[in-house]
């Protein structure tokens, strides 16, 4: 019996553009480069308006090397209603001083009154002058409580990174920040074909993919994904094109097998009772040990189907 519920997107993710500043070890966007046709989201946006759509954030790659797209889809959610989440950045694109302020002025300008959630841990690897000079620029302009800190946290379970101490001891080159901004710790996720995926103590909890789903991710490429988890990269659970209109997607939602077992039937569910067959049929197993991400099951699951 289904315990959860259908898949009900409330939030529009774009992931405007393939292009990054930095390599990161823990990140699994395609780098092969792309970029979202600006005249393409605004019509996406329009398509979502008046549905229970209720707001949009920003994510990569790098946002902030596609400003344009920035401006110009902050300025067409404002006319359509939307509301703001968030713009994920590293914070570390900036060529200088006057390049940060002017860039976040623009976007500022557009009309972007979201957040701005900062990825900083060891994987980024970041100079923590250059990110406190970030931090306290962006609460200049967007104000105190605008920015929030992101830390990917090290190994299969979470161990604690700590950049607020960094931003403590680090010296800015001109002034203090207003607030320290808070600090939100995640686990990071492994491929499921990574053996580290199922060295955990306990499998996973079940959540229904309330967490990181009920979201239009669009990918950079187009693709709509229904989660910002990394396995939304995955083919399995693609919903359609950012050319598709609303209706088209939750069609495409609704008869889509990977959905139904995320959203209603669970993960856990499917692993003690469908998935087996399916893995006997081909000749597999499950690999050895308990995997505890949601998110690595869920790529399992995808590349399984």
């Amino acid at each position: 019996m289904n315990k959860g519920s259908p898949f009900t997107p409330s939030e529009i993710i774009f992931s405007c553009t393939t292009a990054c500043n930095l390599h990161c070890q823990h990140c699994f966007v395609n780098r092969e480069p792309k970029r979202i046709s600006i005249d393409a989201a605004k019509n996406f946006l329009l398509s979502c308006k008046g549905t229970f759509i209720e707001k949009i954030g920003f994510s990569g790659g790098e946002p902030f090397l596609y400003l344009d797209f920035l401006c110009e889809i902050t300025r067409a959610a404002i006319e359509s209603d939307f509301m703001f989440d968030q713009i994920m950045t590293n914070g570390d694109w900036w060529k200088d001083e006057a390049d940060l302020r002017t860039t976040l002025q623009k976007v500022y300008d557009a009309g972007y009154d979201g957040k701005i959630g900062l990825s900083w841990d060891s994987y980024h690897d970041q100079s923590a002058d250059r990110m406190q000079t970030f931090i306290r620029t962006v609460q200049e302009i967007f104000g105190e409580d605008s920015i929030n800190i992101q830390s990917v946290d090290e190994g299969g379970e979470s161990l604690p990174l700590a950049p607020a101490s960094k931003l403590s001891s680090a010296t800015p080159s001109s002034g203090e920040l207003p607030a320290t901004p808070p600090v939100y710790h995640l686990q990071r996720s492994f491929p499921s074909d990574d053996t580290r995926a199922w060295q955990y103590k306990k499998w996973f909890r079940e959540d229904y993919c309330e967490g990181p789903g009920h979201i239009f991710y669009v990918h950079a490429d187009g693709n709509i994904a229904p989660c910002c988890g990394f396995a939304n990269e995955n083919p399995a659970l693609f919903i359609g094109t950012i050319n598709d209109s609303f209706e088209k997607l939750m069609q495409n939602a609704a008869q889509n097998r990977m959905l139904t077992i995320c959203y209603e039937e669970g993960l856990s569910h499917f692993r003690r009772h469908g998935l087996k067959k399916i893995l006997k049929a081909q000749g597999k197993k499950l690999p050895k040990g308990k995997c505890g991400d949601i998110c690595s099951f869920c790529d399992f699951v995808c590349k399984s189907l």
